[in-house]
């Protein structure tokens, strides 16, 4: 019984320890929240870097760095930071995992003296952990003979929303010079968006052969090199140009700017292995301010404000052109006005062209979104007559605030010549081609005639007096008949043996065949080539050239495989045009011009091979 009772304690101390083997890998570890600075002294504009490390979990969210007063702030991201450790000791395996997360962030110091990064609260698996505060002191650089950083304004006062030029410039002493930079610091664009300024780096000149690329505020912009005299002395510099637009009137204050960066402070002369003497550059780390500025931004007057103002504010340059000049009612006309100048052409509200003096003469459409960049604005239209008293497309106009004149004023194209002709009306008569002599001449009954106008006009001629039916013993006997008969089946198998062989021999497919029909088809339709006739002739050509195994109805079916097969887009402008026109003149009851369109087509098409072929 004894022996029982001991058997049964040991089996039940056996299963608590294998319940604790089994529980163990499951225990939390241990969270801890860490915060640590670069440097605990630093110059004021000078970026350090602030980081908060989490050990025992990866499932983090980041704190809220509103409390972090007397800095400027950039996070500069953060993740897990897992790592696993596996050691096997006399075939014992030990499996360790460590979970951890990381979070960067870059600040930079506003003004000078004691200053402190208070505790930031963040969330570890849905519990707060807070940092410790972190005291940090912060001293002013000093101006540097040798090195210099200078702000300059293209001026001093700008209207809201006009764009002002503000110049960066990092001059030293030619003879010495930086070497590697470390952080640079720009307090009017690092918190450009608190301060209600949007802003937008200038390219170098296109003189400029070699840029070199420098970080600014988190981005990387291309500065560019220049050289100098300053008190007599020879400096080189390197600057890049901002355009800086502010939203809000009032005094701007444009704080100093701070590049660190190592530098040669000096030489010295040392003797090489050779018993020569030598200059060695000596390197030290520098901290360099810029100066301050101010600038007054005035708001735009109320008083004389149009109900149709751009929102456009400085000075700008208006520019339309036209594309066909001459067309029928109805034909599409391209339409384009560009906006250049020196104010900020994001801002652009687009005009309603169809809201405008002139333009009800027309159809308007917009082909797409107007294209806006800071120093230009593309607008695009198609335009289609009403009638044909339409001489001309008359001005765009824009209303703009000029800043020269610190006034509302008016941006307006030039008009545009065209020349619209008349379309005929199609009728019934069209229709059913009765327009010959009888009923058009007002006497009904009179003799059907043949006519040669319309969509679908009838025929006339000795073969409808003819008896035509068919019969098919007469048929077979006929020399056509007996030829039709026994050549039929041999050009069938001649034409499935050569599709096999080409199959077989992986023959490639030849454009210039789908031109040389092209051709054909537009000089057999002569000098007076209708409409039909080149549509079908386009539509033929592409299903061909482009082996689409469909039929090609218009533009919309062959638009994406023209551009896979590498036709540029100025070429498939005029594929577009030439079916507008062409389809136009179809629907609208005209002829087409041959001469113009028929060249067009064949030039288009002349232009692809060649594409093609090379």
């Amino acid at each position: 019984m004894a022996a029982r009772c001991r058997a049964s304690a040991a089996a039940r101390t056996l299963l608590v320890l294998v319940l604790a083997a089994v529980a163990a890998p499951v225990v939390a570890q241990n969270v801890s929240v860490q915060a640590a600075v670069e440097r605990a002294e630093v110059y004021v504009g000078e970026p350090f870097r602030f980081r908060i490390a989490v050990s025992g979990s990866d499932q983090v969210t980041a704190p809220d760095l509103g409390p972090v007063a007397g800095f400027s702030v950039r996070a500069l991201g953060g993740g897990p930071n897992n790592s696993e450790i596996v050691t096997t000791v006399n075939g014992n395996t030990t499996r360790q995992v460590n979970r951890g997360y990381v979070l960067n962030y870059e600040l930079t110091a506003a003004a000078a003296g004691d200053l402190t990064i208070p505790p930031l609260t963040l969330q570890v698996e849905g519990q707060p952990q807070a940092t410790t505060a972190i005291r940090i002191r912060a001293r002013v650089p000093q101006q540097l003979e040798e090195y210099r950083l200078q702000l300059a304004l293209e001026r001093e006062q700008v209207w809201v929303g006009e764009p002002v030029l503000l110049t960066t410039t990092w001059l030293w002493n030619a003879e010495l010079g930086p070497e590697r930079m470390l952080g640079f610091s720009h307090p009017v664009l690092d918190d450009a968006a608190k301060r209600g300024l949007s802003y937008e780096h200038r390219a170098p000149a296109a003189s400029q052969n070699d840029p070199v690329r420098l970080p600014v505020a988190g981005r990387d912009v291309l500065w560019q090199r220049g050289q100098t005299r300053v008190d007599g002395e020879r400096f080189a510099s390197l600057s890049f140009a901002t355009a800086l637009i502010a939203e809000h009137p009032g005094q701007l204050h444009i704080g100093s700017a701070t590049v660190v960066f190592e530098g040669v402070a000096a030489y010295r002369t040392v003797r090489d292995f050779f018993g020569r003497n030598v200059r060695q550059p000596v390197r030290q780390r520098f901290v360099v301010p810029s100066n301050e500025l101010h600038l007054t931004v005035k708001a735009l007057p109320e008083q004389g404000r149009p109900a149709e103002f751009s929102g456009l504010v400085g000075r700008f340059e208006i520019a339309a052109r036209a594309a066909p000049r001459e067309v029928k009612v109805g034909d599409p006309v391209e339409l384009t006005v560009t906006i250049t100048g020196s104010g900020d052409l994001r801002r652009l509200q687009a005009p309603d062209l169809t809201r405008m003096s002139g333009f009800r003469e027309f159809r308007v459409s917009e082909d797409s979104p107007p294209t806006l960049t800071v120093e230009r604005a593309t607008l695009r239209h198609t335009l289609r007559a009403l009638h044909d008293e339409v001489a001309a497309i008359p001005a765009l106009r824009i209303s703009v605030f000029d800043a020269d004149s610190g006034g509302y004023a008016e941006l307006a194209s030039e008009p545009i010549p065209i020349s619209v002709h008349p379309t005929r009306e199609v009728t019934l008569l069209d229709v059913e081609g009765a327009a010959a002599s009888g009923a058009a001449n007002g006497t009904p009954g009179g003799p059907v005639a043949s006519g040669h106008k319309g969509i679908a006009h009838n025929y006339a001629g000795p073969m409808l007096l003819v008896d035509q039916r068919f019969e098919p013993l007469a048929f077979a006997a006929s020399p056509g008949g007996l030829l039709a008969l026994f050549a039929a089946p041999l050009l069938l198998a001649g034409v499935h043996g050569g599709l096999a062989l080409r199959r077989l021999r992986g023959r490639p497919w030849r454009p210039g065949a789908a031109l040389a029909n092209l051709r054909r088809t537009v000089s057999a339709a002569g000098s007076r080539a209708e409409a039909p006739v080149l549509l079908g002739a386009l539509r033929e050509y592409l299903a061909e050239s482009l082996r689409t195994g469909h039929a090609v109805h218009g533009f919309a079916d062959v638009v994406d495989a023209l551009r896979k097969s590498g036709v540029g887009e100025s070429a498939l402008e005029e594929v577009r045009l030439l079916f507008a026109s062409l389809e136009a003149a179809r629907y609208g009851g005209a002829d087409t011009e041959a001469d113009n369109v028929a060249q067009r087509l064949l030039t288009w098409a002349a232009q692809i091979e060649r594409g093609a072929r090379g």
